[in-house]
């Protein structure tokens, strides 16, 4: 009897001091985790990203909205048949990644059109396999994107031309699609350059 009383009062003192370290730690981060250390940021954009933002809201398709900022968790969901572990790692991919900017259809919210504005921070070798993954991402999902090359000045009718073609061939074409920097001398448009890009890519997979 004295043994397992003795036992007993170990436990109850291993377990208290767990207690009381796991209470010291959490009290140690707390002070980070208040809502008075944030800040509220001036603008979701970079100026780029505003810029070639008003350049869209120009286009006013019919029935169509434009969303920006918006995480690729929330556009794509998880395939059925993954274990455990192995969902919860493709959650965890997505779930801090987002595309600038999302056509979507303002009757129920579906998504129609991934764009990204790629800068110069795109040809970096960290840039490069995050975009090469999020293009993979959308290409499972069937979802048209495009990546259109930051610019000081954007030709409204090929941007118009660019996302047209993407939205009506993109999903046949399961794949991403890269629109070359152009100029208005160049006698091939981008909507040119896409649309032959989509048409080889089907052609590639019948």
């Amino acid at each position: 009897m004295p043994t397992i009383l003795i036992i007993v009062v170990v436990l109850f003192v291993v377990i208290a001091i767990a207690l009381a370290a796991l209470k010291a730690k959490a009290g140690a981060s707390e002070p980070s985790a208040k809502p008075d250390v944030y800040f509220l940021q001036k603008s979701l954009f970079t100026p780029a990203e505003r810029s070639f933002f008003g350049v869209l809201e120009t286009l006013n398709y019919d029935g169509i909205g434009i969303t920006s900022k918006v995480r690729l968790a929330d556009i794509f969901g998880i395939k059925k048949g993954l274990e455990r572990g192995d969902r919860q790692r493709a959650l965890n991919r997505i779930a801090a990644k987002h595309v600038d900017f999302l056509f979507i259809q303002k009757s129920d919210g579906k998504p129609l059109l991934g764009i990204e504005l790629d800068d110069s921070s795109h040809e970096e070798e960290k840039r490069i396999s995050r975009d090469s993954f999020v293009d993979n991402v959308f290409a499972s999902g069937g979802l048209p994107i495009i990546h259109i090359p930051a610019k000081q000045a954007y030709d409204r009718n090929e941007i118009n031309r660019l996302i047209e073609a993407a939205m009506r061939n993109g999903n046949d074409a399961g794949k991403a699609v890269q629109a070359p920097v152009t100029s208005t001398k160049n006698e091939r448009s981008i909507a040119d350059a896409v649309s032959a890009s989509i048409a080889e890519s089907v052609r590639n997979r019948k």
